[in-house]
């Protein structure tokens, strides 16, 4: 005999499912290009105040995986441009996978969060900081684990706020997503608060005049600090130019060609015209150099003929090219960025050291029947050093460069290795045309905003098509756009960037992801708090 659902167990069913679609949808508009970073500092407050109420375990478990679910494929749903039917694939095994951590930080909250209602002050900071902890060690799991897929960190939210962006430098793009989940938490226990205290006024009726006392939330306050210290840190960071610092003018080639036909043989004299043409457009304001973008042209650094007319086509604009290149290294390839001189091609020549699974390799591919999206026959191999890039101003000062590739960018410590190593500047060359003309390219960029903001490091940055300009050690971004888009085909020089030879180190790039370190020591203790309430049977 089935028994019927109370009206109270409806009722919880349905704010289950309200708050953590809620949830899902603010934290869909956290992201750009259609949301507001704002957005961001509420978007788990739904879902929390739910769990607050210590709601039934298989409609929070059946509401987080769905609405996760649907979140992610928002998100990414412009995947199904990449090479279809592979795409689709993609689409629906990747925002499943994204899902999954999603689903377990909800499964966290509803564990922890209500646990906070009859605990001391101690036990609620440090479930508060457990949870903060919990999301940043998910996050640097799903951009470590099998490779790795660290696309859109909570931290992505922040790419249009500067003032929280000043905070990479200190705790890197996973801490930055750790504070904001406090502030949430903070937020969300502070209206948990407002509420219990009301209710009491009513039960009691009026209170005497230290009342206010019991609407101080501390949790709130613990949220709302490293908010303080973000604004602090702009003001220890101010917009000054040091001593030395050297202006660097970049042009950049956007030739906005369909991926697939990149690759076609019959189209490869119309793709080298189309190049030349836009070189010389990019030169006209002389520029210190010329960026393309990635694998611009079928064509491997090993053809003699393809190396004379790249070293011709720079005498030509009297402007060194520094451009995506096939570079053939043993039985595989490079996909690589080199430099190209009235000389001839500059050595060392950076090979991509993350490579795109599926892209540029198979996985398992003796038991896969599936090819990579790349219609190379040989594997992609991967670089093994964060080599730098020689490159001279026209005014004769020569700095250092890191090049990132493609999907590089998503990983914030190979810009740290860049910067350890001692670049004066960041160069991003990538090919996003496999993503349509949708958010794709702006969630791209994102990831480039954060690396530039963690390492106070001035970004170039060029596409095949999508979003190509200059990034400020700081995080602001300049796009270059035609008629208001960032999507076209043309040559154009980006706005100057400030290069600053032997700047001092971010405090990050010294010490790495110790945030998220710190917040998995407070993850395990409030596994342990959470653990001894529960076997006391509270």
């Amino acid at each position: 005999m089935t028994v019927p659902a109370t009206s109270g167990e409806r009722s919880d069913a349905w704010l289950v499912w309200a708050g953590t679609s809620l949830t899902a949808l603010l934290l869909f508009f956290s992201f750009g290009p259609v949301g507001h970073p704002f957005c961001a500092f509420i978007a788990l407050v739904p879902a929390a105040l739910v769990a607050a109420r210590n709601p039934d375990w298989k409609t929070w478990r059946r509401a987080g995986w769905v609405t996760g679910w649907v979140l992610w494929i928002g998100l990414l749903i412009w995947l199904r441009h990449v090479y279809p039917p592979l795409g689709w694939i993609g689409l629906v095994l990747l925002t499943a996978y994204c899902a999954l951590y999603h689903f377990l930080w909800l499964l966290a909250l509803r564990w922890l969060f209500p646990a906070c209602n009859d605990a001391g002050l101690p036990a609620r900071l440090l479930a508060l900081l457990g949870l903060a902890g919990a999301w940043g060690l998910l996050e640097w799991t799903r951009s470590t684990f099998a490779t790795g897929f660290g696309w859109l960190p909570f931290s992505a939210s922040q790419v249009g706020n500067p003032v929280m962006l000043s905070l990479c430098a200190w705790v890197g793009p996973i801490g930055l997503s750790i504070v904001l989940v406090l502030f949430n938490l903070g937020f969300a226990r502070w209206i948990v608060r407002l509420i219990a205290f009301y209710r009491e006024e009513n039960m009691r009726g009026p209170v005497g005049p230290t009342a206010w006392l019991h609407r101080l939330t501390p949790e709130l306050y613990l949220g709302l600090l490293p908010v303080a210290l973000a604004f602090l840190a702009v003001l220890l960071n101010a917009d000054t130019k040091p001593f030395g610092t050297k202006d660097v003018r970049a042009g950049i080639v956007q030739t906005d060609f369909n991926p697939n036909a990149k690759w076609d043989s019959a189209r490869l004299q119309d793709h080298i015209e189309t190049i030349g043409r836009l070189t010389f457009a990019a030169a006209s304001q002389k520029p210190d150099f010329i960026l393309w973008p990635e694998a611009a042209l079928p064509l491997s650094l090993e053809s003699e003929g393809y190396l004379q007319r790249l070293t011709s086509l720079a005498k030509a604009v009297d402007t060194p090219l520094v451009i995506g290149a096939i570079d053939h290294r043993g039985a595989g390839y490079a996909n690589g960025v080199a430099i190209i001189t009235t000389e001839g091609l500059q050595k060392p020549v950076y090979a991509k050291r993350h490579l795109v699974p599926f892209g540029e390799y198979v996985p398992f591919a003796d038991f896969l029947p599936l090819r990579k999206v790349v219609p190379i026959d040989e594997d992609c191999i991967a670089g093994t050093s964060a080599s730098l890039l020689p490159l001279t101003t026209r005014r004769g000062d020569t700095f250092m460069a890191g090049a990132l590739i493609c999907y590089e960018d998503v990983f914030p410590e190979l810009a740290r290795e860049h910067a350890l190593a001692g670049a004066n500047l960041l160069i991003v060359i990538t090919n996003d045309a496999w993503y349509g003309r949708e958010a794709g390219a702006y969630q791209h960029v994102a990831h480039s905003i954060l690396a530039a903001a963690s390492t106070h490091l001035p970004m170039l940055r060029c596409g095949n098509a999508g979003w190509s300009g200059t990034i400020d050690p700081f995080g602001r971004a300049t796009p270059l756009t035609e008629q208001g888009s960032i999507y076209f085909r043309g040559g154009k020089t980006a706005a100057a960037v400030q290069v600053v030879p032997g700047a001092r180190q971010t405090f990050w790039v010294r010490h790495g992801d110790w945030a998220v370190g710190l917040g998995g020591v407070f993850c395990a203790l409030a596994y342990v708090w959470r653990r001894r309430k529960s076997s006391a049977g509270v």
